[in-house]
């Protein structure tokens, strides 16, 4: 395992640790999540390396700012995330480099069409709500909602590739134009004085994200140190118990944020996503 190479941890300084930053970072900032770190402070810890980082390992990934991070720097990596929904949102940015730029293009402006054939001919919505997903108030108002389903309608026509990066806008996005907020733990946005959302330009949202996604899925292309090594790999497991999937000394560092130490309640964070992504019911 890589250290600091004799640096004294007293004498060690690094970026802002906080996700803050990643607000406004190419792929980094596709979803937001509370519980995350910086950019900036994984930069540094494989610098600090001195070049001798090797396969790096992430064992609480989150949404792959670690994975990432080592991608772009040209290194192998391997992440464990125990959510089924930060690990879908890595391995969608890991391999999201593969993606078609024309294919993804073409399918911004067929979304484009359809939301202005939807608003203009009333149409009713095929999808339904996830089955079993209950709330203290209602997720989405009625409006809402049926914008959301069309959408999600759209989702359904499209090929596996783009079908994937729609379901990652939609869960990116999902809670703006919902009845709750995070303050900084998924709660009614009644409760902490806001108004519920009872109509919202959710097609216009989410076609802000896909315009978004395709920018940076062209810088992402451009940006990796080795093009033509594989994406990094990440393992939908917890990695206290599933470490094994990986071979004895074959991770040379590690860069993470330990799991729970901010007192987030993951799982009440992405419940919803969990529902309408379809990974529980």
């Amino acid at each position: 395992m890589s250290a600091l190479n004799g640096t004294k941890p007293s004498t060690c300084t690094f970026r802002d640790p906080a996700f803050m930053k990643n607000r406004n970072a190419p792929v980094h900032r596709w979803v937001p999540w509370i519980a995350g770190y910086s950019k900036d402070f994984v930069q540094d810890a494989l610098t600090r390396l001195d070049g001798d980082v090797g396969v790096v390992l992430d064992p609480f990934a989150g949404v792959g700012t670690t994975l990432i991070e080592a991608d772009l720097a040209g290194l192998p990596s391997i992440g464990f995330e125990i959510n089924p929904y930060a690990a879908f949102v890595s391995r969608i940015k890991l391999n999201s480099h593969s993606v078609a730029s024309n294919r993804l293009r073409a399918a911004i402006r067929d979304f484009h069409d359809y939301s202005r054939s939807v608003r203009r001919n009333g149409m009713r919505p095929h999808t339904s709500p996830p089955v079993g997903f209950r709330t203290r108030a209602s997720f989405y108002s009625p409006k809402v909602e049926r914008e959301v389903l069309l959408a999600l309608d759209f989702m359904t026509r499209q090929d596996e590739q783009i079908a994937i990066l729609f379901r990652l806008e939609f869960a990116a996005t999902m809670v703006d134009y919902s009845n709750y907020s995070y303050e900084p733990s998924l709660g009614m946005k009644k409760s902490v004085g806001r108004q519920h959302v009872d109509d919202y330009p959710g097609m216009d949202t989410l076609m802000t994200k896909f315009e978004q996604i395709a920018y940076d899925i062209e810088w992402y292309k451009r940006n990796r140190a080795n093009s033509e090594r594989q994406s990094g790999e990440i393992f939908e497991n917890s990695f206290l118990q599933s470490y094994n999937k990986i071979d004895r000394q074959s991770v040379d560092s590690l860069v993470t944020s330990p799991l729970y130490l901010n007192n987030c309640h993951y799982n009440r964070n992405t419940r919803p996503h969990l529902y309408w992504l379809g990974f529980c019911q």
